[in-house]
């Protein structure tokens, strides 16, 4: 009769450790139903989604607050951070103001002409076309004065002090006792000049200072 021979200690311990690294490799490729990377990116986009959708409420009210009619607000950059831009529409004027996201601080308020659809493609289109011309240099406004009125003023805005000089000239229309409405920055004789919209009680004023000393060039009811 034969008899089998018994497994030598070491046989024993191989086959165990063949069985631990089998056991380890199937719990690794073990998924839990439903869960795979389109998941992960659908809830991150909603993340996102969620609080765009916050900001910009936020924003809408506070513009709403300050007497602007807000037509459309729009995901945005500003230096290569994301931004925020609202174009809104105050005493039959129409603005697109660009904030910081989410923080909402005020980078820039630019007057615009009136367009009765926000969400229409060609404005957005022709919007961006007139911008490239004037980065370029070529195009429309190659030889139009309303391209080197804009490449004047996009100078101006370009300057890493343009900021905190337009909220110096904010606080100094606020120290005159006034209420700024908005700011915005024209040229005028090609140098800058910041237009400014405030109230005193119930009277409208337009102010405009010298940029960059902020000088009162005038002080005119509107």
């Amino acid at each position: 009769m034969k008899t089998l021979k018994p497994f030598s200690f070491k046989t024993t311990v191989s086959a165990g450790l063949v069985i631990a690294l089998l056991g380890t490799t199937v719990g690794c490729t073990v998924v839990g139903p439903g869960y795979d990377n389109q998941s992960v990116y659908r809830s991150d986009n909603n993340r996102q989604n969620d609080s765009f959708n916050r900001v910009s409420q936020q924003l809408r009210q506070d513009l709403r607050r300050k007497g602007y009619q807000v037509m459309d607000i729009r995901s945005d950059s500003y230096r290569g951070d994301r931004a925020i831009t609202a174009f809104a529409k105050k005493n039959n004027q129409a603005y697109e103001l660009k904030y910081t996201y989410p923080a909402l601080r005020l980078i820039s308020s630019n007057k615009r002409a009136w367009s009765n659809n926000w969400e229409d493609k060609k404005y957005q289109q022709d919007n961006d076309r007139d911008k490239n011309d004037k980065y370029k240099g070529n195009g429309k406004y190659k030889n139009d004065k309303r391209y080197k009125k804009d490449d004047v003023e996009d100078s101006i805005k370009r300057e890493s002090r343009y900021p905190a000089i337009q909220r110096r000239a904010v606080s100094k229309v606020r120290s005159m006792g006034y209420r700024v409405d908005s700011i915005d920055l024209e040229e005028k004789n090609k140098r800058g000049v910041f237009e400014i919209e405030a109230k005193r009680g119930s009277q409208k004023y337009e102010i405009l200072l010298s940029y960059p000393n902020l000088d009162v060039i005038r002080v005119q009811k509107d």
